[in-house]
């Protein structure tokens, strides 16, 4: 099972820059994120802090590319720095609870996420990390509740979706895990690891050939993993 912890930037439509070259780098900044320019990104941002050292909005998403660069460490000590000063940023907390779950640290990564639901209680985000942090520690039910709640905030969220359905397989809910999946394949049909999913709750319910023909559908979509499952059980 891949990771599937998001490193997640709100932007809030209050956030207002002293310097017009500063909102502009920001911006630039959040531009190059989207197509994974992280180095052009950072530089972006050293630019602007050059000139705006106490902006928090510039740190926590310097703080974020850092993360998406590998570089865990000091994304960090970074994001540490900023709740040090400012202990009501939402966004901070859950930034810190995902680069927590990245390294390792899943309770310290629920604790974050709490602490920002407690700032920002309409958050999807925070509840599906938070979800995903209760899984990986085997706390099935609480991550299911979970997803549950970022489903609740956002209906088209298909990963929380998607999640949910993988979880409630461990738990041996094989028909509501395929009924989740079948809806997180409704809202992202370009996945095929939905498919496979899929295919396994298919099985679980002993229907074989709609399993199969979920894998085959997986192995047109480009998955090497559903070739090896047909020749495993599509015989």
């Amino acid at each position: 099972m891949k990771s599937y912890f998001c490193l997640i930037f709100f932007i809030h439509a209050a956030l207002s820059f002293s310097q017009t070259d500063t909102h502009k780098l920001y911006l630039s900044a959040l531009v190059k994120d989207s197509v994974k320019d992280y180095t052009g990104a950072l530089t972006d941002l050293d630019n602007a802090l050059a000139n705006s050292k106490s902006n928090d909005s510039l740190h926590i998403l310097h703080a974020k590319i850092e993360a998406e660069s590998l570089n865990f460490k000091q994304a960090y000590e970074e994001i540490n720095e900023i709740i040090k000063h400012n202990t009501t940023s939402s966004d901070a907390y859950l930034l810190r609870g995902i680069i927590r779950a990245k390294l390792g640290n899943l309770e310290g990564a629920i604790h974050d996420f709490t602490k920002s639901l407690k700032l920002s209680p309409i958050s999807a985000k925070a509840y599906y990390n938070r979800g995903l942090a209760h899984a990986y520690l085997d706390e099935y039910k609480k991550a299911v509740d979970d997803f549950s709640k970022a489903i609740e905030q956002l209906p088209a969220y298909a990963d929380a979706w998607f999640q949910r359905g993988y979880w409630k397989e461990s738990m041996g809910d094989y028909t509501g895990s395929l009924m989740d999946l079948i809806k997180a394949n409704e809202l992202n049909t370009n996945n095929p690891e939905i498919l496979i999913e899929m295919a396994v709750a298919n099985y679980k319910l002993k229907q074989n050939d709609k399993a199969c023909a979920l894998l085959n559908d997986a192995k047109t979509k480009g998955s090497s993993s559903a070739g090896e499952l047909i020749l495993i059980y599509c015989k």
